[in-house]
């Protein structure tokens, strides 16, 4: 293995010294137990433009005669198998005295070593190129390393205190994520669950702290080709949402949260993390004020994780399996309710108005009922399915399936109505989780779908199975317009073409055939609509409509569009090579837009409901 001779240097203690930038406290050193259990990794990035980054792995004092060194298949938050050992070259074992071992492999992650008690010293190098926030990626500017695609752990001893080494970085480059930092150039993990669960950034980025109630927050802001972004803007807006966070959950549970926040070419949202998050925007996308407010509701989002799905964790989940698919029923909380407290929490602070909030809120629900999967399986189903249908979703994937963050996030708006309601204003979905984190979270305890009914059900002051089992366990309708109207709320329903000031656009916005294009093919055709009577197909190229050519998918939609409802017309299409002709009737559209809006005759005790509700502090 060419980085070999470099690699067991580096681990012998021959190498330069690297900066590490701000230190959080340091803990208490390792006790005498810890440290005979130590698992050591030394990292090097000597050559960022190669995209290697070598590790050497060092157990002193491994279990038994032999050890099963793994690399895990996904990484928790993220419901996909990446199979990361992809990435890896080696690994080469010997035993402290450099005497080589025998490594047998037993599966596609998996390596068997025969050490006969001997401490033992792992040598390897993993590929990074692909860049996100799930992944890691080198380059000569910077490096983001997820540790999960990264270092081996010893199978079956994830307890095991692990400590990183950076002992070859380019010059001025400096290490930053939410692992303390003792001495600099070394972190320390508690457990490899802790390691796996804490990103890093390296290079040259920019870092603001402030102090949050005795807790460090920071923001590491990474532009490696540059940015539009006004940081200094981006703290002053992190901050009051953090203080909302603060103040809704009567303090952080940390004593140091770190954002990591890399602007670069493209953007893959944010990934949670126990002490910080990883995010991931568009570099040139902090042109207007959407750009910042984007990045607020990520951020919102990823810090709420602070409480929900990382001290408040899916019993199933409990411990991680990092070997395979880890499956859990509680997506629908852990992301669809942290998206519901996203929304809250941005009103709280400030940077949502109540009639912004209402506005998105009716934008959300007419684009949901316009979903025809979102009620074909109960919100628990969508969650076990998820690492297959949200995150490999087959073509037909939206007709029988909706995200369980989209339905999750309007089913706990509606949890949150109705907990207001039932309990005339005395309960409501934070103080759920406020319970929960004081009878699980605290303790360290794994949550049960029991546990969040039991907690409902005591925020209500009522049982609340009977909403659990028709929404969430259910697939029964989601009954948020009529619990908005309870609560002081105007619900206005229209067709699309309604409130159009021009006849063309008013006329052509009735027409409907329930095609969705992508480039010159449909996408995707809607259950009894225009489209699937006629016989028109997912994959279907439409290359003329009414004999006109058409060269695009958007194409096709103007000039179906040109005809009214009822009126009929020939679409030319190739499918799998073959010319063929359909004819299809247009229909007037049958979907409906809603909007949502303070009424101004709610009777004082409704009002005093909806203001709560609504209200910029904290309830």
């Amino acid at each position: 293995m060419r980085a070999l001779p470099l690699l067991l240097a580096l681990a012998l203690g021959g190498a330069c010294a690297t900066a590490v930038a701000a230190p959080a406290p340091a803990p208490a050193d390792w006790s005498a137990r810890e440290r005979k259990q130590l698992v050591r990794y030394d990292v090097a990035i000597s050559a960022p433009e190669s995209r290697w980054v070598e590790i050497v792995m060092t157990v002193e004092r491994p279990g038994g005669l032999r050890s099963d060194l793994a690399l895990p298949a996904w990484i928790p938050g993220s419901y996909l198998v990446r199979d990361f050992a992809r990435n890896l070259d080696g690994p080469v074992v010997t035993d402290l005295a450099g005497v080589s071992l025998p490594v047998e492999r037993l599966d596609k992650q998996t390596w068997r070593i025969r050490h006969g008690g001997k401490g033992i010293r792992a040598t390897y190098r993993v590929w990074a190129d692909e860049p996100g926030v799930r992944t890691s990626s080198v380059d000569d500017r910077h490096a983001t390393l997820n540790p999960a695609g990264l270092f081996l752990y010893l199978v079956g001893e994830t307890a095991r205190p692990a400590e990183l080494h950076f002992n070859a970085l380019p010059p001025n480059w400096t290490v930053h994520g939410a692992l303390p930092q003792p001495t600099p150039g070394v972190l320390r993990a508690a457990s490899y669950d802790v390691l796996v669960d804490s990103p890093l950034e390296l290079g040259t980025p920019v870092v603001h702290a402030w102090d949050e109630g005795g807790t460090r927050v920071e923001l590491v802001f990474s532009a490696p080709a540059g940015s539009n972004a006004d940081v200094e803007r981006l703290v002053r807006d992190l901050k009051p949402v953090v203080h909302a966070f603060a103040e809704a959950m009567g303090g952080l549970p940390t004593k140091r949260y770190v954002f990591l926040l890399l602007a670069d070419d493209k953007s893959d949202g944010g990934l949670e993390h126990a002490d910080s998050t990883l995010m991931r925007l568009a570099r040139d996308s902090f042109h207007d004020e959407a750009g910042y407010r984007r990045a607020l509701h990520l951020a919102s989002h990823e810090f709420f994780h602070l409480w929900n799905a990382k001290r408040l964790r899916d019993a199933a989940l409990v411990p991680y399996d990092y070997s395979r698919e880890d499956y859990s029923e509680l997506l629908w909380f852990h992301e669809g309710f942290t998206e519901t407290v996203e929304n809250l929490i941005l009103v709280r602070a400030g940077v949502t108005s109540p009639d912004e909030f209402l506005r998105e809120l009716g934008t959300s629900w007419t684009a949901y009922l316009q979903k025809p999967g979102r009620n074909h399986v109960p919100l628990t189903q969508n969650s076990v399915e998820a690492w297959v249908k949200h995150y490999k979703p087959s073509p037909g994937h939206h007709t029988t399936s909706i995200s369980y963050y989209e339905k999750g996030h309007l089913a706990g708006v509606c949890l949150d109505l109705e907990l207001r309601l039932r309990s005339q204003g005395k309960g409501s979905l934070v103080g759920l989780f406020r319970r929960l984190m004081a009878s699980h979270g605290v303790k360290g305890r794994g949550i049960t779908t029991d546990d969040i009914v039991a907690a409902a059900s005591a925020e209500a002051g009522a049982d609340m199975h009977d909403f659990f089992r028709r929404y969430i366990e259910g697939t029964d309708e989601l009954p948020l317009p009529a619990q908005l109207t309870r609560m002081g709320v105007d619900v206005e329903i229209r067709a699309p073409w309604e409130g159009e000031s021009s006849p063309l656009a008013a006329r052509r916005k009735r027409s409907w055939t329930g095609i969705v294009f992508t480039d010159n093919a449909i996408r995707s055709v809607a259950p009894g609509s225009p489209a699937e009577l006629a016989g028109l197909m997912p994959g279907d190229e439409v290359i003329a409509v009414a004999a006109r050519r058409t060269r695009s998918g958007d194409e096709a939609a103007e000039r179906l569009m040109d005809h009214v409802p009822g009126q009929s017309v020939e679409v030319a299409l190739f499918r799998g090579g073959r010319l063929e002709r359909r004819t299809l009737t247009i229909a007037e559209d049958p979907r409906k837009m809603f909007r949502f809006s303070v009424s101004p005759t709610a009777g004082a005790g409704v009002r005093e409901l909806r203001d709560a509700w609504l209200a910029t502090s904290t309830n």
